[in-house]
């Protein structure tokens, strides 16, 4: 999952962005932030034939759109990507979940894209609709009932940028319709965020915190717990020749998970 703020930010971005994605040999990203549609399919396009993008055409258009990149030679799409919850876009920043279903080794996947209401105080005040923190806590609340009536026996994938921290206190935590229900989904992101070194593990270490989370459900957890799964931030800006200052000022303020 990788936030590309403003997408492109700079006339390098799709340079640097085809550059990354080749050298680490990705499949499958899910994308936040996707301003430029014509940009994003030049990026798709230079990817190879094999490579499918889709971007969402949510009214949502001057904050960013959701998008993926899927690498066909691996992933089977299984029908169009769609968008869920669309009765309740204030609650997600007008930015409604985008899904794809899609097949891998023959084994059915759903993966749910999503950029929660971003800022806030860091206090829940559910007395208050304009809350950011109440938005971001509603947003949870639909999306697990959502996945619970529609998907309860599916291999889903939520990836985003949720713009909040796992570990905030239980009475300002946006998260709790999934902590606490640990039978039913992980965090797999959540060894970063417990993470004091914040440059080396956090996906947005300018601020700093870590916003951008993958969740899986139970059906995965088996998956998950073979010994080659891992979930990591990926420290591009270690390996640009001006660190973090050239990844800000050509890619984004937030690092892929």
């Amino acid at each position: 999952t990788w936030n590309i703020e403003n997408y492109p930010k700079n006339n390098l971005t799709n340079f640097y962005v085809k550059e990354i994605i080749d050298s680490l040999n990705i499949d499958f990203i899910a994308l936040q932030e996707i301003s430029d549609n014509e940009a994003f399919s030049s990026l798709s396009t230079s990817l190879g034939n094999h490579w499918y993008g889709y971007r969402s055409d949510s009214p949502s258009s001057e904050w960013g759109e959701l998008a993926f990149l899927i690498n066909q030679n691996e992933f089977e799409i299984i029908g169009t990507p769609y968008t869920i919850l669309n009765s309740y876009q204030y609650e997600f920043a007008y930015r409604p979940p985008l899904v794809i279903e899609c097949s891998y080794q023959n084994q059915s996947l759903v993966f749910i894209n999503v950029h929660y209401k971003c800022c806030g105080d860091g206090n829940l005040d559910e007395s208050d609709p304009w809350d950011e923190e109440y938005r971001r806590l509603m947003a949870s609340f639909y999306l697990e009932e959502y996945i619970s009536e529609n998907f309860n026996n599916e291999n889903v994938i939520i990836m985003g940028d949720f713009n909040d921290d796992l570990l905030d206190a239980e009475s300002n935590n946006v998260f709790n319709v999934f902590l606490d229900s640990p039978d039913e989904y992980y965090f797999s992101d959540l060894p970063m965020a417990t993470e004091q070194d914040y440059w080396g593990y956090w996906s947005y270490p300018s601020w700093p915190s870590h916003l951008d989370h993958i969740i899986i459900t139970n059906e995965l957890f088996d998956e998950y717990q073979n010994i080659n799964s891992s979930c990591n931030t990926i420290l591009i800006d270690n390996i640009l020749n001006s660190g973090w200052a050239e990844y800000d000022n050509y890619i984004s303020d937030h690092r892929p998970v």
